[in-house]
């Protein structure tokens, strides 16, 4: 019997197959970035489930925190990157 983790697990590798096709689809460099950042919380989401279903959920925590973690620093350099310098 199939349980609920295993067909949320299914749905998420799902729609994390859709963002990737529609990311490399998309032309313009904003639309690309915010797949990625989406796609970052669809992962996190990911390593939850795993979690849930191995049954140690307290270790996948600290890789799903560490893993947001570093989308947020990446989200914010890449800002700052493509919003250039004013002065």
């Amino acid at each position: 019997m199939i349980s609920y983790w295993t067909v949320l697990l299914i749905g998420l590798v799902s729609i994390l197959i859709v963002m990737v096709i529609m990311m490399l689809v998309k032309k313009p460099l904003i639309d690309r970035l915010n797949f990625v950042f989406a796609m970052n919380t669809v992962v996190v989401l990911l390593i939850m489930t795993v979690g849930f279903i191995d049954g140690r959920v307290d270790m996948y925590i600290d890789i799903a925190l560490s893993y947001s973690i570093l989308g947020f620093v990446t989200s914010v350099i890449l800002a700052k990157y493509i919003g250039g310098r004013r002065r």
